[in-house]
Formats: C-alpha cells, sequence, structure tokens
C-alpha cells in the first residue's frame, strides 16, 4: 500500500504561506533589515527548519515574493507595448501605494542603501520592462522614470501621482509596433 502524503504537503504549503505573510508584514512595520529570520518564523508559528526547508534565506523569500506579486501583473503580449508597460507600471504604483507611504519610504531607504531588498526589485523591474519593450536601454530609461515618480510621491508625503507621471512618459516616449 502507497502512503499518501497528501495531508503533509498541504501542510508544508500552508507553513510557506505564513512564512511569506509573517515576513511581508514583519517588514512593512519594520523595514527590511529590522526583521530577523528568527522573528519571521515566531510571527508565522513555524520552526526556524520549516523556513529553510522552504527558502534559503530571507532574501530567497522576498526575491520569490517579488516576483510572484509582478509577474501576475505582466498583461496579455499580444497588445500594444505601450498599454503592457501601462498596465505593468501602473499596477505596481497602486500596489506600492496601497502597501502604504511609510513602506514605500522604506522601501527607497533601502534601495538607496543598497540592500538585497531595494537591488532586487530593481533588478526585477528592469527584467520586466525589458522583456515589454524588447530593449533594455529603454527599459532602464522607463523604470527611471517610474522610480522618479515614486519618489517624488515619497518625498511629498503623497503629494504628487505617480501613476499620472508615468502614463504622460509612456504617452510621450513609447512607440507601439
Amino acid at each position: 500500500m502507497k502512503y499518501d502524503n497528501t495531508g503533509r504537503r498541504e501542510q508544508s504549503e500552508e507553513n510557506k504561506r505564513k512564512i511569506a505573510a509573517a515576513a511581508i508584514a514583519l517588514i512593512n512595520e519594520r523595514g527590511y533589515d529590522g526583521v530577523s529570520v528568527e522573528e519571521i518564523t515566531k510571527a508565522a508559528g513555524v520552526s526556524k527548519g520549516a523556513f529553510y526547508i522552504h527558502f534559503k534565506s530571507k532574501e530567497d523569500l522576498i526575491e520569490r515574493e517579488i516576483k510572484i506579486f509582478y509577474d501576475d501583473l505582466k498583461s496579455d503580449a499580444s497588445l500594444p507595448k505601450a498599454e503592457r508597460l501601462r498596465f505593468f507600471l501602473e499596477n505596481s504604483i497602486n500596489h506600492i501605494k496601497k502597501s502604504g507611504l511609510k513602506t514605500a519610504q522604506q522601501w527607497f531607504s533601502h534601495s538607496v542603501r543598497g540592500s538585497f531588498y531595494g537591488k532586487s526589485k530593481l533588478n526585477y523591474d528592469i527584467r520586466a520592462v525589458a522583456e515589454i519593450l524588447g530593449d533594455e536601454k529603454e527599459a532602464k530609461e522607463a523604470v527611471s522614470v517610474y522610480y522618479g515618480a515614486l519618489n517624488l510621491w515619497c518625498f511629498t508625503d503623497g503629494g504628487v501621482d505617480p501613476a499620472a507621471i508615468v502614463s504622460d512618459y509612456i504617452k510621450r516616449s513609447v512607440k507601439n509596433d
């Protein structure tokens, strides 16, 4: 008789979800550098061993979460590239705004300091936009505008609409094929 490990797999996936949710909540509250793996596992109610079964490191977990969320934002490849870029960047902005101004300000602080958390998101954004535009130089320009708009939003405590800036850039600069 073959052993049915369905329950064990389900528990493992549940632990993985709890770890990710706890990590995101703690990082949003205290910033990436202010949270340890031990604190994540305690908040998730799992052992450190359970963490390391699913993730190599805190960096690995964050990179995975960035990829999962932003991969979901990639739109239909049959759409014109300006529409695909608008969809990706505007939904990204909306997600960042929903996370809150404080979280965005912490993220920019990490980016400026060059921590993994900031670098991972930047590298992902450049790759994703290059995939949409088909050109790395254009992607770096678009991501610069996107980051600049988000930075203005942070510096003005929400007084600037980053989506409007990005939308205007796309209208003026991105040519459809």
